[in-house]
């Protein structure tokens, strides 16, 4: 038969499991950990034209100018990945081996290092990172000639690796091991679970007859040469308990190569299930922790969780020890979860860490996942307090001044009219006896009446004054419609006078002190700021923290019982702060937003593992996952404590008790003018009476006086008539 009588192959996990039937006359079956005996033609036939045997294998033609089978062979594979770079390493017995296989890599034009196992150090690895030829995407190839005793030790821990050595670290996931183990027998030895840390570890075996291959050509070159040695190539997959040999393609003496197209499948697997050490916070709505259950809830652990899942992780999550977000301290050091990542002692922080400058020089950031804005929340002022004001504020003081500035200059301007118009100089003098628009008091009160669309019942008779009335009247309707409109609104709306609106009014007044989350952000933030308003917020912050260290509180929740307490302000994240006024309806923000950032993952400062997380990041968001667990998790509004958002508000007393202290004053202000009338009446009276006394005074001394000079005349005359008397007598 010239094809395959049966060829079933089946995957388990990575592993190739059944056997195969070689065509007649090799009747036999040949299993996978053995060299196959067919022919190459006959195999590469199958492959290429069979639909249902090695559909997953692609043949690479051989190289006929290497002259070792072995590192014909490996040449092959090495031509197979496209590594445009390699460091080989070799033991004490394959040095020969790897010279050759060095001039076998400069011939097709592959950069190429050699170094023996002894000269493998960390610094060494680290000299292979920077320079440029030799890694590519952050990757290193790796050919490993060896025994198998020197290859077992060796690849347990080449090189010092571990989370504060992350580029060397890195090499566990992007390193790429091409392994070629000089042994006869089983290679066993290599399936254990620390046998190798490496992900990607692909193993060609050659038998130990193979070895110094120049020396025994002659006896042994028709068996070294033949077409007919096939030989698997093996990698290394992770199971629960062990590693175990997986067969990726076959290759045969002379370099042909049937081969899977992943040699190293691991790289697909992400981190292969490793651990990672995480830290976090809580941060409502983003992390919230439970205490009965002890477990970590939110949106951005359900970011991690993603992660975990998409990049094959497992992590241990926890607080920091110090409880803090992370604030930089005077000898370049930071605190808490940043401190923790610059020092490298955790993998990353599964918390909404807030991108600033400063931190992105000791850390990195994943692609932002949500944009957050900084406010200021305060306890709502007391309603009652301001409600004597309601019938004021329909319109601002600006255009009560406007209306009351038109009243006088309108009823002086009416006086005017009405008292020089030449339509009154007919009867002028009559006029001047009665009240009218002509007295600057009834024009005043004629105004002031239309204003309240009431008038007075003095009308202007001429047609200069009833012109300019009527345009006032106008006025005074179109004032009183926006007026009243306005304050059935107001009634209705239940408006809140806030003490201030932004960061100049709360640093402007005297009655509130204010605080913030301490060992977050804010603190960097604020203390870095050249905002002269924001440097005087923090300016206070250490004045008040001298009598109140409760202003930097760690505990968010702290800052917002204080807030409840009242006359106190809390900078903190709009989304944290909303979720705390939803079950508080007490609580009110300030109109302008302070900051504006964005929450990412925080990873180790020049981190290899930068690129990979961002990209599963963007390929979350890009699904819509955020938005669902923001649907599930977000504050929802209109939750207040004891109020119906659809409840209607029936007007109370203390609604439009302005009225009532208007008539208050009403009567107050008639009390007064009684009084000043009494006052005036009394003055007037008590000086007609003593007019009119004076006056009763004068005519008794005026008749006092007559009687008198009467008198005076009479007695005159009676000593006249005497003297004439006793005149005549005499005569």
């Amino acid at each position: 038969m010239k094809y395959f009588t049966k060829c079933n192959w089946t995957r388990g996990g990575g592993v190739l499991t059944d056997k195969l039937q070689c065509p007649k006359p090799y009747g036999q079956f040949i299993y996978k950990e053995h060299c196959l005996v067919c022919t190459t033609d006959t195999i590469a036939n199958r492959v290429v034209h069979s639909n249902n045997t090695f559909r997953s294998f692609i043949k690479q033609e051989p190289l006929s100018y290497i002259t070792s089978t072995a590192m014909l062979t490996m040449l092959s594979l090495i031509v197979h990945l496209k590594w445009s770079s390699v460091c080989v390493i070799f033991d004490n017995e394959t040095k020969q081996e790897a010279i050759e296989l060095h001039e076998g890599l400069s011939a097709i034009h592959v950069y190429a290092v050699m170094y023996s196992m002894e000269e493998v150090t960390s610094s060494k690895i680290d000299d292979l990172l920077a320079t440029s030829s030799l890694h590519e995407s952050k990757k290193l190839n790796f050919t490993v000639l060896c025994r198998l005793e020197s290859c077992q030790s060796f690849l347990k821990k080449p090189f010092d690796y571990g989370r504060r050595n992350v580029w060397r670290s890195a090499l566990l996931h992007f390193s790429r091991w091409l392994v070629a183990v000089f042994h006869s027998g089983t290679l066993t030895a290599l399936e254990t679970n620390n046998s190798c840390p490496f992900d990607n570890v692909a193993v060609l075996q050659f038998p130990t007859i193979q070895m110094h291959n120049s020396q025994i050509q002659s006896k042994f070159g028709n068996r070294l040469n033949s077409s007919c040695d096939w030989m698997p190539v093996l990698t290394l997959m992770w199971r629960t308990e062990r590693r175990e040999f997986s067969t990726v393609g076959y290759v045969n003496g002379n370099g042909t190569l049937l081969a899977e197209k992943e040699i190293f499948p691991n790289a697909k697997f992400g981190f292969n299930m490793r651990k990672l050490e995480a830290r976090t916070l809580p941060w409502p709505p983003f992390v919230k922790f439970d205490n009965k259950t002890k477990q970590y809830s939110g949106i951005s652990i359900e970011l991690v969780k993603q992660l975990a899942d998409g990049l094959n992780f497992t992590y241990d999550i926890k607080e920091p020890p110090d409880g803090h977000w992370g604030i930089p301290l005077d000898d370049g050091s930071w605190t808490g979860m940043v401190g923790q990542l610059q020092r490298r002692e955790i993998d990353f922080v599964a918390a909404p860490l807030t991108v600033q400058a400063q931190r992105e020089m000791v850390i990195d950031f994943t692609h932002p996942y949500h944009h957050e804005t900084a406010v200021i929340l305060m306890k709502t002022p007391d309603e009652n307090a301001s409600q004597w004001t309601r019938l004021l504020d329909p319109l601002s003081p600006m255009v009560f001044l406007c209306i009351g500035i038109a009243l006088l200059i309108t009823s002086f301007f009416i006086f005017i009219l009405e008292k020089y118009n030449p339509f009154y100089s007919g009867d002028n003098k009559e006029r001047w006896t009665k009240r009218g628009l002509h007295h600057f008091c009834d024009a005043f009160c004629y105004m002031y009446g239309a204003l309240l669309c009431q008038g007075s019942g003095h009308v202007a008779a001429s047609s200069t004054g009833r012109t300019f009335l009527s345009s006032w009247w106008l006025f005074c309707i179109v004032v009183a419609a926006t007026y009243s409109g306005n304050f059935v609104a107001f009634l209705t709306y239940q408006k809140v006078a806030l003490p201030f609106k932004d960061i100049n009014g709360l640093i402007a007044q005297n009655t509130y002190t204010w605080g913030t989350t301490g060992g977050t952000v804010y603190e960097t933030l604020f203390q870095t700021s050249e905002v002269p308003a924001v440097k005087e917020v923090w300016n206070g912050i250490v004045r008040f923290s001298k009598d109140d260290p409760s202003v930097l509180d760690h505990d968010t929740q702290a800052h917002i019982q204080k807030v409840k307490g009242g006359n106190y302000a809390y900078f903190g994240d709009r989304t944290l702060v909303e979720l705390s006024m939803a079950s508080s309806c007490d609580l009110v923000l300030a109109s302008t937003d302070i900051f504006y950032f964005t929450y990412a993952l925080g990873l180790p400062n020049h981190s290899p593992f930068e690129k990979i997380f961002s990209d599963e990041v963007i390929s979350i968001l890009e699904s819509g996952l955020l938005q669902v667990w923001k649907l599930k998790l977000w504050p929802k509004p209109g939750n207040c404590e004891g109020i119906s958002a659809t409840e209607a508000k029936s007007i109370g007393v203390i609604d439009i008790q302005i009225s009532f202290h208007l008539i208050s004053f009403g009567i107050g202000i008639a009390a007064l003018t009684l009084f000043i009338e009494r006052v005036k009446f009394w003055c007037i009276k008590t000086f007609a009476k003593r007019v009119r006394k004076g006056a009763t005074n004068d005519n008794e001394e005026n008749n006092m006086k007559t009687i008198e000079d009467d008198d005076v005349y009479s007695t005159i005359n009676q000593v006249s008539r005497c003297r004439v008397t006793l005149h005549q007598e005499n005569r």
